[in-house]
């Protein structure tokens, strides 16, 4: 019966009463809707953009985005190895940006160099990517496992031929390489390592990364020598630009002095000599090394296995050997004995620039064929800081700002702590006390400590601050704050900034070769592994968008599909879990409603009793109770627990109740047993408040996590829950969101689908 009648729907104030009833109901549906969306949102992000509060996946438009997820995976989680190899100390991946002067061309012969490099050079010049990530299970780790039951089969044959202990190809994961630092094995000798290579060497270039040691040599330099690039060029001699310019020499610097010692501290204490060759010419010293190592000839012939008439017969080895004691000692020569001229390293970097110039002849016909440089000075944009990357274009820009009036130029926000130091210092007295009366006068202002000293970022106009103006002017015309500065105005400033350089530079070929937007010499030249990497992600960009947004939920599946029997597990719980509450509660509540005992309420009132506590109080005792018995892993530890239910058998005993007596003398004098009484009349006429039981004991035991652990410790008895918390206690918090959305589908779809008899359950009820 509708509580408004169709007289009462006509009056205007009743369809304002609705229609703000509907609105009230649609801004609470969309509260609801936005924190779904967000956690659907979430589920498909990983630890670079998670924290991203959006919700769509933003990397599926924003190829920024989508380049930093990419290097997160291609470069194993190791943040270091990818700001090495893009000589960026920025300290974020969200910090990458798109490369500069990108040049398709350059990418095509660094492709075509790369190939040459994969047929002729041993495996340890790449690394495989996409290998690992935290939480997640990555597009390399996925095709590994796949691959691997494709060629064994099963995990016992793998285990037999590869002399392993697998329990599943899920716990199977591959290595990360790390083959660019000192120390670390290149050999893949034993039949795991062999059958990884062998899978290595079908990977693709978009899961592959390289060895890049140009960029090693610069984070050595710049941990171990100078983080400024104008204070190391003071301190080694160079005139490097950029970060870029530096690269590791082939040969020992020896003209150099203090870049030698760099250079052979490098390769000595931090390069896998696996990148490191010998000249013939240092057998003398090899000799030396071994008479002075092995005094008995004999001996050293034995060990060595070798048929040598003297030990100067014993050649240096030209590489480093593949094992034994004769690699061990090379090792030890290597580093300690040989002289520094003997040594030649073999990278990526070195044979980049030889294959490079082999192909062009000269370093201006690369220059040329890749188009670098600006074209015209009126494509130079004149931006409010000074680049990071660039010493040069630094400089200029500080002398275009020593042009400018105060009022043009303004202060970056690090130059805070600077700027008040300074100000302090103009009212600081012979004790070295601060006097902020005189200070708090002068600005107008009342201050008392250093953290309430007006900081401004661009000249202050106030005709108040006067003195504010002369203090600013005088931080800002001192050079030591040079590198704080910057342009307030920049779009108006542009044609001033354009003329002052033509006026320096007179032609573009001259800034061009300041600026290092050309190649100045074979030896600044270093392999464009950024521009690489984001051709990468523009050409397969397409598919890694459904990589990321599939691999969460694909992590999720296949922990429940293949990790023991927790889907099995569940169905059977979820199906005896329904029968018996359907069996047993209307049993209990038909019993009460029948046979009107006098303890009927005090019944009822004891199995309501558990209701008053929580269920983790009820845990302990079922535990101990589950364990006496000897039921424990079973099933039934399952089911006996939440088998009657009090609030069931009190909804249904109500029901039974209200059922009309008349009914039951009917069936009575037609001679019907109490068990046909119960079945076809009892429970015929229950069907809408069954269903509700039933649809809250598969919730229940759907839901279960923590008894069906506690009860069932034996992982082949665990549940889909129990297996997703497992799931989500190593995986990431994006798997976890999977993970959450996954376990709620079937939820959903029983009350999508089963939502007019949970409507006729409660109101059926209420009617009789």
């Amino acid at each position: 019966m509708p509580i408004i009648g169709n007289v009462e729907k006509k009056n205007i104030k009743v369809k304002l009463l609705g229609l703000a009833i509907h609105l009230i109901l649609i801004v609470g549906g969309a509260t609801m809707i936005y924190p779904l969306l967000i956690m659907i949102s979430g589920s498909l992000k990983s630890d670079v953009d998670f924290n991203d509060f959006s919700i769509a996946p933003e990397y599926v438009y924003d190829n920024r985005l989508l380049f930093q997820k990419h290097l997160l995976t291609k470069y194993n989680s190791k943040n270091n190895i990818l700001f090495s190899d893009f000589r960026e100390p920025i300290g974020s991946i969200t910090n990458i940006a798109v490369p500069d002067d990108l040049s398709r061309e350059r990418n095509n012969d660094f492709r075509e160099f790369l190939a040459d490099v994969r047929k002729n050079k041993p495996h340890y010049w790449r690394v495989i990517g996409m290998a690992y990530e935290v939480g997640v299970d990555t597009l390399s780790v996925r095709q590994y496992r796949k691959w691997l039951k494709k060629k064994f089969g099963t995990i016992q044959n793998m285990n037999k031929v590869c002399n392993t202990n697998y329990s599943d190809f899920s716990v199977l994961g591959l290595p990360i390489e790390l083959f660019a630092s000192s120390g670390i094995s290149t050999d893949y000798n034993t039949p795991l390592l062999k059958a990884i290579l062998e899978f290595k060497n079908t990977l693709p270039d978009l899961q592959t990364s390289w060895i890049d040691l140009d960029g090693a040599f610069v984070t050595h330099v710049r941990t171990r020598v100078e983080r400024d690039l104008a204070t190391l060029n003071k301190k080694m001699g160079t005139t490097y630009i950029h970060w870029s310019d530096v690269t590791l020499p082939e040969r020992y610097p020896a003209g150099r002095k203090e870049f030698a010692r760099v250079w052979l501290d490098f390769i000595r204490e931090n390069m896998n000599f696996a990148f490191v060759n010998l000249d013939p010419a240092s057998q003398g010293e090899w000799v030396a090394y071994l008479t002075g190592k092995y005094k008995n000839f004999e001996t050293l012939n034995a060990i060595y296995k070798s048929k040598a008439k003297s030990i100067a017969g014993i050649k240096v080895p030209v590489s480093e050997p593949v094992s034994g004691q004769i690699k061990v000692d090379w090792k030890d020569f290597v580093a300690t004995k040989v002289s520094p001229k003997y040594i030649r390293v073999i990278t990526l970097g070195n044979a980049y620039r030889a294959w490079l110039l082999k192909k062009y002849k000269s370093v201006d016909a690369v220059n040329k064929a890749y188009g670098l440089g600006f074209k015209d000075f009126n494509e130079i944009i004149l931006t409010n800081e000074a680049p990071r990357d660039n010493l040069k274009q630094s400089e200029d820009l500080s002398a275009f700002i020593d042009t400018l009036s105060t009022t043009e130029v303004g202060l970056q926000r690090i130059a805070l702590t600077d700027y008040r130091n300074f100000v302090e210092s103009k009212y600081r007295n012979a004790k070295g006390v601060v006097d902020y009366q005189k200070l708090s006068r002068d600005y107008h202002h009342t201050i008392t400590n250093k953290l309430e000293i007006p900081f401004f970022t661009k000249f202050p106009n106030s005709p108040e601050t006067a003195i504010a103006q002369n203090h600013y002017t005088e931080f800002v015309k001192d050079k030591k704050n040079a590198a704080l500065r910057v342009v307030t105005d920049a779009a108006n400033l542009q044609e001033r900034y354009i003329k002052f350089l033509k006026e320096k530079y007179k032609n573009i070929t001259a800034l061009n070769r300041a600026w290092g937007k050309l190649y100045v010499s074979k030896d600044v030249i270093s392999a464009p592994i950024k521009e690489y990497e984001w051709f990468n992600v523009i050409d397969n960009r397409g598919m890694l968008i459904k990589e990321y947004l599939k691999r969460n939920y694909l992590m999720v599946i296949d922990t429940i599909i293949t990790s023991g029997h927790a889907a099995r597990n569940t169905l059977i719980y979820c199906c005896l879990a329904v029968l018996a509450a359907l069996l047993v509660n209307p049993l209990c509540a038909y019993a009460l409603s029948r046979y009107k005992m006098a303890p009927a309420y005090k019944i009822l009132l004891f199995l309501m009793l558990p209701m008053a506590f929580p269920a983790m109080v009820l845990g302990i005792p079922q535990f101990l109770l589950i364990k006496e018995l000897g039921l424990l892993n079973t099933f039934a530890a399952l089911i006996l627990p939440s088998m009657a239910n009090g609030y069931n058998i009190f909804l249904l005993k109500g029901f039974f109740d209200s059922l009309p007596k008349e009914l039951f003398e009917s069936a009575a004098i037609d001679g019907a047993s109490e068990w046909v009484v119960f079945w076809h009349i009892a429970m015929g006429l229950s069907t809408p408040i069954l269903s509700v039981i039933a649809l809250s004991s598969f919730t229940a035991a759907y839901g279960n996590f923590m008894m069906a652990f506690l009860l069932c410790q034996d992982e082949s008895m665990w549940t889909m829950m129990v297996y997703l918390y497992q799931l989500q206690q190593r995986a990431s918090q994006a798997v976890g969101f999977s993970a959450l959305i996954i376990a709620a589908v079937p939820t959903l779809l029983v009350f999508i689908f089963c939502q007019n008899i949970i409507i006729k359950g409660i109101v059926v009820p209420t009617e009789k």
